[in-house]
């Protein structure tokens, strides 16, 4: 295909891993002999979030369609030096991107702007996604409107990715031309008008991004201070006046959201639930649980 290697590869490019969490384990999968137009270079992978096949429009984007390959509990979180997309095919995916539900759905489209750091990652191993890695060159185009921090897509942008996906499945030549004004129209819609998002202090969407990744154990309000590098007690102050609680209230609240949703999709007891989302006193997760959603937990999972 004119313009349009396939590549076979594993991980995500443009991965960063912070080294203060948990070791990931780094690979790199070598293109050698890939014919590639002149002056692209080579996918480089690492961390093999996933594996798949990437297809490399005369663009320099780089769409990749994969599973996932390292479990969510041994993922550590990690920045992107790229802008990416992704887009959930299938699986229980969980993102920090901003306004949104954190366990995204089938069809779910996500912006991570260059630097994001964050945690995503699928539930369990069972599921596939599209991402889509934009080069600076490309950015550098709409200026600084790409830089706004990670985000949902609404409905249109979902449309436009789920067009690209399709085309991805037979890839054509004509698919070339058709992914790529898909993109340009997708990229125009997240570069639109403004929003809160800029409005909002760097270290608060920080704090919101790693709450959103903290689904397993509660969280440690100096840690967090430290993470942002702001006083503990300014930070308690703007983040009540932001979401009208605590931070520790708020990451309660959100595993309180993911347990929920687990109790109704999966067939893990609820004592391995309550664990899995950071409750090791199965007594206190069913009084919070009761607490949040009126019934327990056994009597949610039967009627929802």
């Amino acid at each position: 295909m004119p313009g349009s290697p396939r590549l076979k590869c594993g991980g995500e490019q443009g991965l960063r891993v912070l080294t203060e969490d948990l070791p990931v384990r780094e690979e790199r999968t070598g293109t050698e002999g890939v014919a590639l137009p002149a002056g692209q270079l080579p996918a480089r992978r690492a961390g093999c979030a996933g594996t798949g096949e990437i297809l490399v429009l005369p663009s320099g984007v780089q769409l990749a369609r994969l599973v996932p390959t390292i479990p969510a509990r041994e993922l550590p979180r990690h920045s992107h030096e790229e802008a990416h997309l992704v887009l959930v095919l299938s699986g229980k995916y969980i993102t920090s991107a901003q306004r949104g539900p954190s366990a995204c759905p089938e069809g779910a489209l996500i912006y991570n702007a260059p630097g994001t750091t964050h945690r995503d990652r699928f539930h369990d191993l069972e599921g596939e996604f599209v991402t889509m890695m934009i080069p600076e060159s490309l950015r550098l185009q709409w200026g600084d409107r790409l830089d706004r921090g990670a985000r949902h897509v609404g409905r249109t942008g979902q449309a436009l990715a789920s067009g690209i996906a399709t085309a991805m499945m037979s890839w054509q030549d004509d698919d070339v031309s058709l992914a790529q004004v898909l993109l340009d129209e997708l990229l125009a819609g997240i570069s639109g008008p403004e929003d809160d998002v800029r409005r909002t202090p760097g270290w608060m969407l920080l704090a919101e991004a790693y709450l959103r990744d903290l689904h397993d154990r509660p969280a440690d309000m100096a840690r967090l201070a430290s993470i942002c590098d702001v006083h503990p007690v300014h930070l308690a102050r703007v983040f009540r006046m932001r979401h009208g609680c605590t931070p520790v209230e708020y990451s309660r609240k959100l595993r309180l959201e993911r347990a929920a949703a687990e109790l109704l999709r999966g067939s893990d007891s609820i004592a391995e639930v309550a664990s899995a989302f950071g409750f090791s006193d199965q007594s206190h997760f069913h009084r919070l649980f009761k607490r949040a959603y009126g019934r327990s937990p056994s009597l949610y999972r039967r009627f929802g």
